[in-house]
């Protein structure tokens, strides 16, 4: 089969390539790709920025936000037959450690993750435990169900947050995991919801509209941000703000939004920023950080695609054939798309 590989170590190292077709051992099942979305994760695997649990097995498949129909299922594997329509979970703990023993596999120190520590989706089949997959209801849209990953990442965000009708929110960056929180927020009914963007942005802060934000703003600077969360909620900051930028400058921006006794959650891979302290304690602030999703958020997630409340695929801006997957990384990188889809 064909598949798009990261080869070694170092800045690029990607080509599309044959590789032997994979057979399912016990337990596993093996999934014809229908859509693969790149995901940000899969741009810091190209420009060596990525830092996991793990060290990268090069070479390896890229791809972990995957769905598609199952082709052949393994010996032991009950409930799944080929034919089935499936979405998937990227993650899976080692089933012994604290956290795992706890229904928290997305915080186990040893997970392995599809298309980073095991061969991804950015191929033509992928094998994975049987227990990463989720059978689909009749007519799920399959372009929608590859970003049930991001998406189930938003609706952990809502678990933490508990967000109130008519609670104001902010959300500092308009990329798609920004914008699929959007779509989530909105389905809560919270709100006004104001998203912030740079400049060079214009473009996703117009599909931020058309998906129903109240306010979007390119700005500049911190301060102008802080004008406009003012201006919105008569001086006293938004109650939430959601930070999905991956800059240093967007979490401090979102620092300086929140309002006392806010609520503050920061997603964007950041590793390290200046920040005042001191905001946390005057504030009396919570600041939620949130990484990854279990099977519920999953689930949440399938049904807020399926009940029509939210539509993932209208982030898609580009779907492109495997053969031309080291672009449809390269177009994320260069921020000329949303999201693309690999469509195999």
């Amino acid at each position: 089969m064909r598949a798009l590989l990261k080869t070694a170590p170092g800045v690029g190292h990607m080509t599309v390539a044959d590789v032997p077709d994979p057979t399912p051992g016990p337990g596993e099942v093996v999934v014809k790709v229908a859509y693969a979305t790149v995901c940000g994760t899969d741009v810091l695997v190209h420009d060596d920025k990525y830092v996991g649990k793990r060290p990268l097995p090069f070479p390896f498949i890229l791809g972990h936000e995957v769905s598609g129909e199952i082709a052949e299922v393994g010996p032991g594997v009950e409930g799944l037959r080929p034919g089935t329509k499936v979405g998937m979970e990227s993650i899976i703990g080692c089933g012994t450690c604290y956290h795992c023993l706890r229904g928290n596999h997305n915080l186990c120190p040893q997970w392995h993750h599809i298309g980073l520590t095991m061969d991804g989706g950015f191929a033509e089949y992928i094998k994975v435990p049987a227990s990463l997959v989720i059978p689909l209801p009749e007519g799920a849209p399959l372009d929608s169900v590859a970003m049930l990953e991001p998406l189930s990442l938003a609706v952990h965000t809502m678990h933490r947050l508990s967000p109130r009708p008519a609670q104001p929110v902010a959300i500092v960056g308009p990329g798609p995991i920004g914008l699929l929180h959007l779509q989530v927020i909105k389905a809560t009914g919270a709100g006004p919801i104001l998203v912030l963007g740079r400049p060079e942005d214009a473009h996703r802060l117009q599909v931020a509209a058309d998906l129903g934000a109240d306010r979007v703003e390119a700005v500049n600077s911190i301060e102008e941000a802080v004008a406009i969360a003012r201006e919105m909620t008569a001086g006293v900051g938004m109650e939430i703000v959601i930070e999905a930028t991956g800059v240093p400058a967007g979490v401090q921006t979102a620092f300086e939004i929140v309002a006392g006794n806010g609520q503050l959650v920061t997603l964007g891979l950041t590793r390290f920023t200046e920040l005042d302290i001191l905001q946390v304690i005057r504030k009396n602030l919570t600041w939620h950080g949130v990484v990854a999703s279990v099977r519920r958020h999953f689930l949440e997630a399938l049904r807020l695609i399926t009940t029509g409340r939210v539509d993932p695929s209208r982030l898609i801006t580009h779907r492109l054939p495997l053969e031309q997957g080291v672009d449809a990384i390269r177009l994320m990188k260069e921020r000329a798309s949303l999201k693309v889809a690999i469509v195999p």
